[in-house]
Protein backbone atom coordinates (compact mmCIF):
# COMPACT_ATOMS: atom_id res chain seq x y z
CA UNK A 1 0.00 0.00 0.00
CA UNK A 2 1.69 3.25 -0.78
CA UNK A 3 2.44 5.69 2.10
CA UNK A 4 0.23 9.02 2.81
CA UNK A 5 2.65 12.08 2.48
CA UNK A 6 1.62 15.39 3.90
CA UNK A 7 -1.94 14.78 4.71
CA UNK A 8 -1.30 17.17 7.66
CA UNK A 9 0.23 20.36 4.98
CA UNK A 10 -2.89 19.64 2.85
CA UNK A 11 -5.66 20.05 6.29
CA UNK A 12 -3.22 23.12 7.15
CA UNK A 13 -3.68 24.73 3.46
CA UNK A 14 -7.65 23.65 3.66
CA UNK A 15 -7.75 26.06 7.11
CA UNK A 16 -5.46 28.75 5.70
CA UNK A 17 -8.18 29.05 2.70
CA UNK A 18 -11.14 28.20 4.41
CA UNK A 19 -10.97 29.76 7.16
CA UNK A 20 -9.52 33.65 5.38
CA UNK A 21 -12.42 35.91 5.38
CA UNK A 22 -15.22 35.40 2.66
CA UNK A 23 -15.05 38.86 1.92
CA UNK A 24 -11.17 39.16 1.27
CA UNK A 25 -9.63 39.94 -2.19
CA UNK A 26 -8.70 36.43 -3.33
CA UNK A 27 -5.12 35.86 -3.77
CA UNK A 28 -5.22 33.30 -6.50
CA UNK A 29 -2.12 34.60 -8.86
CA UNK A 30 -2.54 33.24 -12.29
CA UNK A 31 -6.33 32.46 -12.86
CA UNK A 32 -7.54 33.07 -16.56
CA UNK A 33 -9.92 36.98 -16.77
CA UNK A 34 -13.34 36.40 -15.92
CA UNK A 35 -15.63 35.23 -18.99
CA UNK A 36 -19.25 35.87 -17.67
CA UNK A 37 -21.00 38.88 -16.83
CA UNK A 38 -19.88 40.22 -13.23
CA UNK A 39 -22.89 40.34 -10.33
CA UNK A 40 -23.06 42.20 -7.13
CA UNK A 41 -24.07 42.12 -3.59
CA UNK A 42 -26.76 44.00 -2.67
CA UNK A 43 -26.78 46.35 0.60
CA UNK A 44 -28.96 43.46 2.49
CA UNK A 45 -26.71 40.86 1.08
CA UNK A 46 -23.84 42.48 1.97
CA UNK A 47 -24.82 43.21 5.53
CA UNK A 48 -25.66 39.62 6.40
CA UNK A 49 -22.23 38.13 5.00
CA UNK A 50 -20.54 41.08 7.29
CA UNK A 51 -22.43 39.94 10.16
CA UNK A 52 -21.34 36.38 9.75
CA UNK A 53 -18.05 37.02 8.78
CA UNK A 54 -17.85 38.62 12.60
CA UNK A 55 -19.38 35.87 14.21
CA UNK A 56 -16.94 33.54 12.43
CA UNK A 57 -14.24 35.45 13.40
CA UNK A 58 -15.23 35.18 17.08
CA UNK A 59 -15.74 31.22 16.61
CA UNK A 60 -19.51 31.55 16.60
CA UNK A 61 -20.27 28.86 14.26
CA UNK A 62 -23.76 29.04 15.10
CA UNK A 63 -24.56 32.53 14.74
CA UNK A 64 -22.62 32.45 11.60
CA UNK A 65 -24.65 29.27 10.05
CA UNK A 66 -27.87 31.36 11.58
CA UNK A 67 -27.52 34.05 9.87
CA UNK A 68 -26.44 32.11 6.56
CA UNK A 69 -29.65 30.26 7.50
CA UNK A 70 -31.61 33.65 7.29
CA UNK A 71 -30.09 34.25 3.98
CA UNK A 72 -30.60 31.26 2.39
CA UNK A 73 -34.12 31.33 3.14
CA UNK A 74 -34.54 34.11 0.18
CA UNK A 75 -32.29 31.71 -2.36
CA UNK A 76 -34.64 32.12 -4.72
CA UNK A 77 -34.43 36.38 -4.48
CA UNK A 78 -30.15 35.90 -4.98
CA UNK A 79 -28.58 36.41 -7.81
CA UNK A 80 -25.55 33.87 -8.37
CA UNK A 81 -23.05 35.63 -7.27
CA UNK A 82 -24.68 36.48 -3.89
CA UNK A 83 -25.56 32.66 -3.82
CA UNK A 84 -21.86 31.84 -4.71
CA UNK A 85 -20.90 33.73 -1.42
CA UNK A 86 -23.41 32.48 0.81
CA UNK A 87 -22.65 28.58 -0.17
CA UNK A 88 -18.72 29.45 0.49
CA UNK A 89 -19.69 31.08 3.46
CA UNK A 90 -21.49 27.88 4.36
CA UNK A 91 -18.16 25.71 3.44
CA UNK A 92 -15.91 27.98 5.77
CA UNK A 93 -18.31 27.27 8.33
CA UNK A 94 -18.87 23.29 7.64
CA UNK A 95 -15.40 23.25 7.82
CA UNK A 96 -14.64 24.57 10.44
CA UNK A 97 -17.56 22.15 12.04
CA UNK A 98 -15.18 19.47 11.01
CA UNK A 99 -17.80 17.97 8.68
CA UNK A 100 -16.04 17.75 5.20
CA UNK A 101 -18.88 15.93 3.24
CA UNK A 102 -21.30 19.05 4.01
CA UNK A 103 -17.92 21.54 2.83
CA UNK A 104 -17.84 19.48 -0.25
CA UNK A 105 -21.39 19.63 -1.08
CA UNK A 106 -21.30 23.33 -0.58
CA UNK A 107 -18.35 23.61 -3.10
CA UNK A 108 -20.52 21.76 -5.40
CA UNK A 109 -23.74 24.36 -4.99
CA UNK A 110 -21.11 27.13 -6.19
CA UNK A 111 -19.75 25.08 -9.00
CA UNK A 112 -23.90 24.01 -10.16
CA UNK A 113 -24.67 28.09 -10.88
CA UNK A 114 -24.68 29.45 -14.03
CA UNK A 115 -23.01 32.38 -13.38
CA UNK A 116 -21.03 32.39 -10.71
CA UNK A 117 -17.46 34.57 -10.29
CA UNK A 118 -14.80 33.21 -12.21
CA UNK A 119 -12.66 33.66 -9.16
CA UNK A 120 -14.99 31.81 -6.33
CA UNK A 121 -15.68 29.51 -8.80
CA UNK A 122 -11.78 28.67 -9.59
CA UNK A 123 -11.04 28.35 -5.88
CA UNK A 124 -13.89 26.25 -5.23
CA UNK A 125 -12.30 23.84 -7.74
CA UNK A 126 -9.16 23.45 -5.91
CA UNK A 127 -10.22 23.56 -2.57
CA UNK A 128 -12.77 20.62 -3.65
CA UNK A 129 -9.89 18.32 -4.73
CA UNK A 130 -7.95 19.22 -1.88
CA UNK A 131 -11.02 17.91 0.61
CA UNK A 132 -11.47 14.41 -1.88
CA UNK A 133 -7.63 14.29 -1.36
CA UNK A 134 -8.31 14.62 2.56
CA UNK A 135 -11.24 12.12 2.30
CA UNK A 136 -9.01 9.82 0.16
CA UNK A 137 -10.87 10.29 -2.91
CA UNK A 138 -7.64 10.47 -4.82
CA UNK A 139 -9.35 9.66 -8.45
CA UNK A 140 -11.88 12.91 -7.92
CA UNK A 141 -9.01 14.95 -6.48
CA UNK A 142 -7.16 14.09 -9.77
CA UNK A 143 -9.91 14.89 -11.81
CA UNK A 144 -11.07 18.13 -10.19
CA UNK A 145 -7.47 19.26 -9.82
CA UNK A 146 -7.27 18.68 -14.02
CA UNK A 147 -10.34 20.85 -14.28
CA UNK A 148 -8.91 22.92 -12.35
CA UNK A 149 -5.54 23.66 -13.81
CA UNK A 150 -7.58 24.22 -17.39
CA UNK A 151 -8.95 27.18 -15.73
CA UNK A 152 -5.55 28.99 -14.82
CA UNK A 153 -2.68 30.78 -16.61
CA UNK A 154 -0.05 29.13 -13.97
CA UNK A 155 -0.37 26.39 -11.71
CA UNK A 156 0.89 27.22 -8.04
CA UNK A 157 3.82 24.70 -6.41
CA UNK A 158 1.39 23.58 -3.96
CA UNK A 159 -1.14 22.61 -6.49
CA UNK A 160 1.54 20.39 -8.84
CA UNK A 161 2.32 18.18 -5.61
CA UNK A 162 -0.91 18.09 -4.70
CA UNK A 163 -1.45 16.49 -7.46
CA UNK A 164 1.88 14.38 -7.39
CA UNK A 165 0.62 12.85 -4.20
CA UNK A 166 -3.04 11.96 -5.41
CA UNK A 167 -0.85 10.32 -8.28
CA UNK A 168 1.10 8.32 -5.46
CA UNK A 169 -1.74 7.70 -3.48
CA UNK A 170 -2.95 5.44 -6.24
CA UNK A 171 0.37 4.07 -6.91
CA UNK A 172 0.36 5.80 -10.32
CA UNK A 173 4.05 6.41 -10.12
CA UNK A 174 5.08 7.09 -13.22
CA UNK A 175 2.19 9.79 -13.45
CA UNK A 176 3.10 11.37 -10.14
CA UNK A 177 6.61 12.31 -11.08
CA UNK A 178 5.91 14.46 -13.59
CA UNK A 179 3.97 16.56 -11.15
CA UNK A 180 6.87 16.50 -8.44
CA UNK A 181 9.44 17.85 -11.12
CA UNK A 182 7.00 20.48 -12.42
CA UNK A 183 7.00 22.00 -8.91
CA UNK A 184 9.81 22.42 -8.24
CA UNK A 185 10.71 24.04 -11.65
CA UNK A 186 7.70 26.37 -10.87
CA UNK A 187 8.98 27.05 -7.30
CA UNK A 188 12.50 28.22 -8.98
CA UNK A 189 10.48 30.16 -11.68
CA UNK A 190 8.35 31.69 -8.38
CA UNK A 191 11.67 32.12 -6.51
CA UNK A 192 10.28 29.81 -3.68
CA UNK A 193 12.64 27.82 -2.26
CA UNK A 194 12.07 23.65 -2.51
CA UNK A 195 10.14 22.27 -0.24
CA UNK A 196 11.67 18.83 1.67
CA UNK A 197 8.84 16.96 1.37
CA UNK A 198 8.63 17.75 -2.52
CA UNK A 199 12.23 16.10 -2.89
CA UNK A 200 10.91 13.34 -0.85
CA UNK A 201 8.18 12.47 -2.17
CA UNK A 202 10.33 12.61 -5.59
CA UNK A 203 12.87 9.62 -3.83
CA UNK A 204 9.75 7.57 -2.74
CA UNK A 205 8.43 7.92 -6.52
CA UNK A 206 11.99 6.89 -8.28
CA UNK A 207 12.10 4.28 -5.72
CA UNK A 208 8.66 2.29 -6.50
CA UNK A 209 9.87 2.83 -10.50
CA UNK A 210 12.75 1.01 -9.74
CA UNK A 211 15.14 4.26 -10.60
CA UNK A 212 17.60 3.69 -8.00
CA UNK A 213 19.88 5.98 -9.64
CA UNK A 214 17.59 8.76 -9.51
CA UNK A 215 16.62 7.94 -6.11
CA UNK A 216 20.30 8.41 -4.58
CA UNK A 217 20.74 11.78 -6.62
CA UNK A 218 17.62 13.09 -5.24
CA UNK A 219 19.04 11.91 -1.48
CA UNK A 220 22.17 13.47 -1.82
CA UNK A 221 20.20 17.09 -2.13
CA UNK A 222 17.71 15.98 0.92
CA UNK A 223 21.36 15.30 2.68
CA UNK A 224 22.43 18.61 1.62
CA UNK A 225 19.56 20.86 2.64
CA UNK A 226 18.32 18.87 5.39
CA UNK A 227 20.93 16.53 6.73
CA UNK A 228 18.30 14.26 8.64
CA UNK A 229 19.71 10.88 9.73
CA UNK A 230 17.08 8.71 7.88
CA UNK A 231 18.06 10.45 4.70
CA UNK A 232 21.61 8.95 5.47
CA UNK A 233 20.00 5.53 6.20
CA UNK A 234 17.62 5.30 3.11
CA UNK A 235 20.87 6.56 0.90
CA UNK A 236 22.91 3.61 2.48
CA UNK A 237 20.65 1.05 1.65
CA UNK A 238 19.69 2.46 -1.68
CA UNK A 239 23.30 1.96 -2.57
CA UNK A 240 23.28 -1.28 -1.10
CA UNK A 241 20.43 -2.53 -3.62
CA UNK A 242 22.87 -1.00 -6.45
CA UNK A 243 25.44 -3.18 -5.14
CA UNK A 244 27.52 -0.55 -4.46
CA UNK A 245 29.02 -1.42 -0.91
CA UNK A 246 32.04 0.75 -0.72
CA UNK A 247 29.15 3.81 -1.03
CA UNK A 248 27.28 2.37 1.13
CA UNK A 249 30.15 2.07 3.84
CA UNK A 250 31.20 6.14 3.22
CA UNK A 251 27.76 7.23 3.99
CA UNK A 252 26.79 5.20 6.92
CA UNK A 253 30.45 6.51 8.26
CA UNK A 254 28.92 9.94 7.81
CA UNK A 255 26.16 9.45 9.59
CA UNK A 256 28.00 7.44 12.49
CA UNK A 257 30.72 10.36 12.85
CA UNK A 258 27.92 12.75 13.06
CA UNK A 259 26.29 10.82 15.78
CA UNK A 260 23.23 9.90 14.09
CA UNK A 261 23.38 6.15 14.50
CA UNK A 262 22.07 5.00 17.94
CA UNK A 263 19.91 2.18 17.56
CA UNK A 264 21.74 -1.14 18.06
CA UNK A 265 20.46 -2.26 14.65
CA UNK A 266 22.01 0.62 13.02
CA UNK A 267 25.38 0.14 14.98
CA UNK A 268 25.71 -3.47 13.93
CA UNK A 269 24.90 -2.97 10.25
CA UNK A 270 27.22 -0.10 10.28
CA UNK A 271 29.97 -2.81 11.83
CA UNK A 272 28.95 -5.53 9.47
CA UNK A 273 29.68 -2.79 6.60
CA UNK A 274 33.16 -2.71 7.64
CA UNK A 275 33.44 -6.15 8.22
CA UNK A 276 31.97 -6.71 4.48
CA UNK A 277 34.70 -3.94 3.43
CA UNK A 278 38.08 -5.68 4.98
CA UNK A 279 37.66 -3.45 7.89
CA UNK A 280 37.46 -5.35 11.19
CA UNK A 281 38.93 -3.06 13.43
CA UNK A 282 36.45 -0.23 13.15
CA UNK A 283 34.16 -2.83 13.90
CA UNK A 284 35.55 -4.30 17.06
CA UNK A 285 35.42 -0.83 18.39
CA UNK A 286 31.54 0.33 17.74
CA UNK A 287 30.65 -3.39 18.61
CA UNK A 288 32.71 -2.42 22.00
CA UNK A 289 31.77 1.39 22.51
CA UNK A 290 28.42 -0.25 21.99
CA UNK A 291 28.46 -3.22 24.65
CA UNK A 292 30.43 -0.61 26.93
CA UNK A 293 27.75 1.48 26.98
CA UNK A 294 24.61 -0.51 26.41
CA UNK A 295 23.41 0.47 23.43
CA UNK A 296 24.16 -3.05 21.85
CA UNK A 297 22.86 -5.54 24.14
CA UNK A 298 25.20 -8.23 25.39
CA UNK A 299 24.32 -11.41 24.09
CA UNK A 300 25.22 -14.01 22.10
CA UNK A 301 24.31 -13.07 18.87
CA UNK A 302 26.25 -9.72 19.06
CA UNK A 303 28.99 -11.53 21.01
CA UNK A 304 29.53 -14.09 18.27
CA UNK A 305 29.88 -11.10 15.75
CA UNK A 306 32.50 -9.20 17.53
CA UNK A 307 34.48 -12.35 17.83
CA UNK A 308 33.93 -12.49 13.82
CA UNK A 309 35.37 -9.15 13.78
CA UNK A 310 38.19 -10.09 16.38
CA UNK A 311 38.90 -13.03 13.75
CA UNK A 312 38.92 -10.76 10.65
CA UNK A 313 41.57 -8.88 12.36
CA UNK A 314 43.48 -11.70 13.54
CA UNK A 315 43.24 -11.65 16.96
CA UNK A 316 42.57 -15.39 17.94
CA UNK A 317 43.34 -14.82 21.30
CA UNK A 318 40.95 -11.69 22.13
CA UNK A 319 37.95 -13.84 20.83
CA UNK A 320 38.11 -16.51 23.21
CA UNK A 321 36.70 -14.98 26.20
CA UNK A 322 34.39 -12.91 24.08
CA UNK A 323 33.23 -16.07 22.84
CA UNK A 324 33.44 -17.94 26.56
CA UNK A 325 30.47 -15.48 27.32
CA UNK A 326 28.97 -15.91 24.53
CA UNK A 327 28.36 -19.54 25.19
CA UNK A 328 27.88 -19.29 29.02
CA UNK A 329 24.82 -16.66 28.11
CA UNK A 330 23.22 -19.15 25.04
CA UNK A 331 24.36 -22.62 26.36
CA UNK A 332 23.75 -23.14 22.80
CA UNK A 333 25.85 -26.32 21.40
CA UNK A 334 27.02 -23.91 18.24
CA UNK A 335 28.61 -21.21 20.89
CA UNK A 336 30.31 -24.03 22.27
CA UNK A 337 31.98 -25.38 18.90
CA UNK A 338 33.19 -21.87 18.23
CA UNK A 339 34.83 -21.67 21.31
CA UNK A 340 36.46 -24.93 20.87
CA UNK A 341 37.46 -23.99 17.26
CA UNK A 342 38.78 -20.73 18.09
CA UNK A 343 40.99 -22.50 21.32
CA UNK A 344 42.20 -25.02 19.13
CA UNK A 345 43.55 -22.19 17.00
CA UNK A 346 45.51 -21.30 20.05
CA UNK A 347 46.89 -24.85 20.77
CA UNK A 348 44.99 -24.78 24.19
CA UNK A 349 43.87 -28.15 23.43
CA UNK A 350 42.26 -28.92 27.00
CA UNK A 351 40.09 -26.04 26.76
CA UNK A 352 39.15 -27.08 23.76
CA UNK A 353 38.29 -30.47 24.24
CA UNK A 354 36.23 -29.63 27.15
CA UNK A 355 34.54 -27.16 24.47
CA UNK A 356 33.83 -29.36 22.04
CA UNK A 357 32.55 -32.24 24.48
CA UNK A 358 30.40 -29.55 25.56
CA UNK A 359 28.47 -28.96 22.42
CA UNK A 360 27.87 -32.52 21.42
CA UNK A 361 26.59 -33.11 24.91
CA UNK A 362 24.00 -30.11 24.27
CA UNK A 363 23.43 -31.80 20.64
CA UNK A 364 21.60 -30.22 17.76
CA UNK A 365 24.94 -29.65 15.75
CA UNK A 366 24.46 -29.60 12.10
CA UNK A 367 27.44 -31.93 11.56
CA UNK A 368 28.46 -33.72 14.29
CA UNK A 369 31.05 -35.56 12.46
CA UNK A 370 33.20 -32.93 12.07
CA UNK A 371 33.18 -32.03 15.64
CA UNK A 372 34.06 -35.76 16.37
CA UNK A 373 37.01 -35.11 14.10
CA UNK A 374 37.79 -31.66 16.32
CA UNK A 375 37.60 -33.27 19.26
CA UNK A 376 39.96 -36.49 18.55
CA UNK A 377 42.26 -33.85 17.49
CA UNK A 378 42.29 -32.12 20.67
CA UNK A 379 42.33 -35.21 22.64
CA UNK A 380 45.16 -37.14 20.13
CA UNK A 381 47.52 -33.86 21.13
CA UNK A 382 46.80 -34.02 24.87
CA UNK A 383 48.14 -37.35 23.95
CA UNK A 384 44.76 -38.79 25.52
CA UNK A 385 45.01 -41.77 22.91
CA UNK A 386 41.66 -43.52 24.18
CA UNK A 387 39.60 -40.83 24.25
CA UNK A 388 41.17 -39.30 20.69
CA UNK A 389 39.88 -43.39 19.60
CA UNK A 390 36.92 -43.47 20.87
CA UNK A 391 35.85 -38.95 19.28
CA UNK A 392 37.59 -40.62 15.95
CA UNK A 393 35.48 -43.78 16.21
CA UNK A 394 32.24 -41.45 16.88
CA UNK A 395 33.10 -39.60 14.11
CA UNK A 396 33.36 -42.75 11.81
CA UNK A 397 30.12 -43.27 11.93
CA UNK A 398 29.45 -40.50 9.77
CA UNK A 399 29.93 -40.75 6.13
CA UNK A 400 31.60 -38.09 5.36
CA UNK A 401 34.32 -38.46 7.56
CA UNK A 402 34.15 -42.50 7.37
CA UNK A 403 37.45 -42.64 5.12
CA UNK A 404 39.26 -39.65 7.40
CA UNK A 405 38.26 -40.78 10.68
CA UNK A 406 39.56 -44.14 10.44
CA UNK A 407 43.25 -43.46 8.72
CA UNK A 408 43.27 -41.53 12.46
CA UNK A 409 42.35 -44.19 14.05
CA UNK A 410 45.36 -46.19 12.58
CA UNK A 411 46.96 -43.26 12.99
CA UNK A 412 46.57 -43.21 17.05
CA UNK A 413 46.78 -47.19 17.41
CA UNK A 414 50.19 -46.43 15.81
CA UNK A 415 51.39 -43.74 18.07
CA UNK A 416 50.52 -45.66 20.99
CA UNK A 417 52.43 -48.67 19.88
CA UNK A 418 55.04 -46.80 19.15
CA UNK A 419 55.31 -45.34 22.37
CA UNK A 420 54.83 -48.49 24.08
CA UNK A 421 57.69 -49.56 22.12
CA UNK A 422 59.69 -46.90 23.36
CA UNK A 423 58.69 -47.58 27.03
CA UNK A 424 60.02 -51.08 26.72
CA UNK A 425 63.43 -50.68 25.45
Amino acid sequence: MAKIFSKLLVSVMLAALLGSPVLAKDDDAGRKPPTRVTEKLSPKVYQKIEAAQQALEAKDLAGAAAIMDELNATADKLNDYEKSQMYNFYAAIHYEQGDIAATIADYIAILKLDNPPEQIRTNSLFRLAQLYFVQEDYSKAIRVLQEWQKNVDSVRPEAHMLLAQAYYQLEDYDAAKAPVIEAMKEARRRGQPLQENWLALLRAVYYELGDYKSAVKVLAQLIQRWPNPSYYKQLSGMLGLMGQQKGQLYVMHAAYTAGMLEGESELLNMARLYMAEDAPYPAIEIIKQGLDDGTIEDNAQNLQLLAQAMALAKDSEGQIPVLQRAAELSGEARQYLYLGQAQISQYLWADAASSLQKALDIGGLDRPGSVYMQLGTAQFNLKRYSRALQAFKEAAAYEDYAQQARQWVAFVNQEIQRERAIRNL
